[in-house]
């Protein structure tokens, strides 16, 4: 039997009986990071021999662990933090027992996206994940466009090292007033949410030098519109534009409106 097994995202009660009975009692136990689940072996007084199971090894074990598995040995499997499978090891091995007919289970519990999701603030009954936020441009680009279209609630992984500047592309090619949530210290003593615009959460950042370590949860809220092509009243351009650079003009003219400030650029400039 292959047990895939929810972990705790911060405060390590949050694990269920049945989850430590089938840590306890599996042949063999496989975590991403062993250091990590050594330390909740230690906290539930587990002894318990941990291997290490992650991207870099995943498809050389999965064939090892398949083996156990047809020898009807029980294996659990463990992430850092969380729900396997989900931006974490795992679905090497869940496609393979599929299709191998291999009985698996999942252990539910604690998920940094789900958690993230009702902590925002922002609508539930529809989202997407995405994992963690792009670092090559050309990437960021694409899934600020797709966040463009997007009319469900987005989430994402990011380092609390880079966030200002994931803040920064959003703020550019990004509504400035569309809500966001950074959740950080989920479940832990010093829990923390900051709820509000890009533009203004970027500022107190900035400005508060606010102190983040690890990893936070990136909540964005969907579009409210169709997202149909801009046009400005010609008086209105010209107004602005005789009084401002067309970049600054569109800066302050996507603050009023909340439309995009790269889309308001090209308006400005094509008419």
């Amino acid at each position: 039997m292959l047990n895939f097994i929810a972990t705790p995202i911060g405060n390590l009660d949050d694990i269920s009986q049945r989850a430590i009975d089938a840590i306890r009692t599996c042949d063999y136990l496989y975590a991403e990071d062993t250091r990590v689940t050594q330390s909740l072996l230690h906290f539930y007084q587990i002894k318990k021999e941990c291997r290490s199971f992650h991207e870099h090894n995943e498809k050389k074990l999965v064939n090892i662990i398949v083996k156990h598995l047809q020898d009807d040995m029980t294996i659990s499997i463990v992430s850092d933090a969380g729900t396997p499978g989900i931006s974490d090891p795992g679905y090497s091995l869940i496609r393979t027992c599929a299709d191998k007919n291999i009985k698996y289970t999942l252990i539910p519990g604690p998920s940094s996206v789900i958690n993230g999701l009702i902590m925002s603030g922002l609508p539930t009954d529809k989202f997407s994940f995405y994992g963690f936020f792009p670092r090559k441009k050309n990437k960021i680009k694409e899934s600020i466009e797709l966040l463009k279209r997007e009319h469900k609630t987005s989430i994402f992984f990011e380092s609390t090292k880079r966030i200002s500047k994931t803040l920064e592309f959003l703020e550019e090619y990004l509504e400035p007033q569309r809500k966001i949530s950074i959740c950080m210290e989920m479940t832990k003593i010093h829990e923390r949410v900051i709820r509000s615009n890009v533009v203004n959460i970027l500022s107190h950042i900035q400005k508060e030098k606010i102190s983040m370590k690890g990893e936070a949860v990136l909540v964005i809220e969907g579009i409210s519109n169709n997202g149909s092509k801009i046009t400005i009243n010609q008086r209105v351009r010209d107004e602005f534009l005789e009084k401002l650079p067309a970049k600054d003009a569109a800066k302050l003219i996507s603050l009023i409106t909340n439309e995009n400030k790269r889309d308001i650029y090209k308006s400005l400039i094509e008419n």
